[in-house]
């Protein structure tokens, strides 16, 4: 019986017929007192045995004592590889996946270039995934195809019909909300596809020979560079074109060059022409700065800011096999001292075939790639590390923890490059011919 029963009978006690005694209505409050002390002296010892409880299973338990599931390690990055087809007489290609925890590549996907359209090798495809990292694109002929990353299958092929003169799409990028990719798709025109559908819109004309498209990181322009010698930037919220701004002569990327990169804050992108220069562009007003001559080097190969946006390193080439890395300083725009990049193999053929740099995640070590292998810099320092050899070097890609560089050769192997002892693991042999493409989820 509770506190306010007991009340209720002392109540009609009272008003009964006839009414209680004195010492009958004592002996009543009597009982009641003692109903509660001992109603009180219960709560406290199931509040203290709760306690004893609480001591006895630690916080890290379930309520029943049992230990929590644990929470599952999210998924290793993959690493894609592209290539065209080993038949020669195939117009597609393939893309294998590489598992980045076990370093095991999987089943290769095949992929196909459309009607009349060379091989990937013929265009050298490319390859840029979603920032979600749930679809690969990949340029194949005269098509882009969708990737799967999650069952890694191919969709279907969004053809991109070239604008004659045998030029095919090419490189891709992707705006950082994901919903728009921009395809260079002809002699002078961007394609851009809506990621949510796979359909190409209208394309939209730019310099002859667009080679470079770089997207501002709040995702409102994106820049296109074209061997006109001209950047076209183009508002991705209605894509339109704006007017080309002028960086250099009609000659960019007769080999290589043509690059952009932009700072992390969206305020300056630099353009490489193919010759020892870089063109600094302020994004607000779309002008050009002043020319930033390179002190050795007569061609780009390619160009890469730090995560923190403090310096871009340069890479070019003088000669055969003399490739070096000139950093400036973004604030000044000044360059510093080039970094001898030697080769790790002097007598290699085909020393200036590729070039390319990647920063790891921490802006701590950039690596500088030639035919013959890759150097480590260390960026707090300018200075070059111990060159690590590998023949056919074609590109290179750093895994988002920044402790793995992949390096994708013309050999048929992929070596990881473990960036911590800068020292290569066994390699991955996959099927590769002329100039295989990587391209890492995120």
């Amino acid at each position: 019986m509770d506190d306010k029963s007991l009340h209720d009978l002392l109540n009609g006690a009272l008003a009964g017929e006839p009414p209680l005694g004195p010492v009958a209505q004592n002996a009543l409050a009597r009982g009641i007192r003692l109903r509660r002390s001992r109603r009180i002296r219960a709560t406290a010892a199931a509040t203290a045995a709760a306690a004893v409880i609480a001591v006895a299973i630690p916080a890290t338990l379930g309520v029943l004592g049992h230990l929590p599931r644990p929470a599952q390690p999210p998924a290793a990055p993959t690493l894609y590889i592209a290539n065209d087809s080993p038949d020669l007489s195939s117009n597609g290609g393939t893309v294998v996946p590489v598992n980045t925890a076990t370093n095991t590549p999987g089943k290769p996907i095949q992929v196909v270039g459309g009607p009349n359209s060379p091989t990937i090798a013929d265009n050298v495809g490319k390859i840029a995934i979603t920032p979600d990292g749930k679809t690969a694109y990949v340029t194949t002929g005269s098509s882009v195809t969708p990737i799967s990353t999650a069952t890694n299958t191919p969709g279907t092929p969004i053809h991109i019909a070239p604008n004659g003169n045998d030029i095919y799409p090419d490189f891709i990028a992707i705006t950082p909300d994901g919903k728009t990719a921009y395809v260079a798709s002809g002699p002078g025109t961007v394609t851009p596809i809506n990621t949510a559908t796979n359909t190409p819109g209208t394309p939209i004309p730019v310099g002859r020979g667009p080679v470079w498209i770089a997207i501002t990181p709040d995702g409102k322009t994106a820049y296109v560079a074209s061997q006109s010698g001209t950047v076209t930037p183009i508002s991705t919220a209605t894509n339109i074109p704006g007017t080309p701004i002028r960086v250099g002569a009609a000659n960019f990327t007769s080999a290589g060059g043509a690059f952009i990169a932009i700072t992390p804050d969206g305020k300056t992108a630099y353009v490489a022409e193919v010759s020892d220069t870089v063109v600094p562009i302020r994004t607000a007003t779309n002008t050009p700065g002043k020319p930033i001559h390179l002190r050795n080097g007569s061609q780009v190969y390619w160009i890469a800011i730090t995560p923190g946006g403090k310096t871009l390193y340069v890479l070019t080439v003088n000669g055969a096999n003399q490739f070096s890395v000139t950093p400036i300083i973004t604030a000044t725009n000044t360059p510093g001292q080039p970094i001898p990049v030697r080769p790790t193999n002097p007598t290699a053929s085909g020393g200036i075939a590729a070039g390319q740099i990647a920063i790891t995640p921490d802006g701590r070590t950039a690596y500088a790639a030639n035919a013959s292998g890759v150097m480590p810099i260390n960026t707090a320092t300018n200075t070059a590390g111990k060159p690590i050899h590998i023949a056919g070097l074609f590109q290179i890609a750093i895994t988002p923890d920044g402790k793995t560089v992949y390096a994708a050769s013309n050999s048929g192997t992929i070596l990881p490059i473990n960036t911590a002892i800068n020292s290569p693991g066994p390699p991955i042999h996959v099927i590769t011919r002329l100039y295989p493409v990587i391209a890492i989820t995120p």
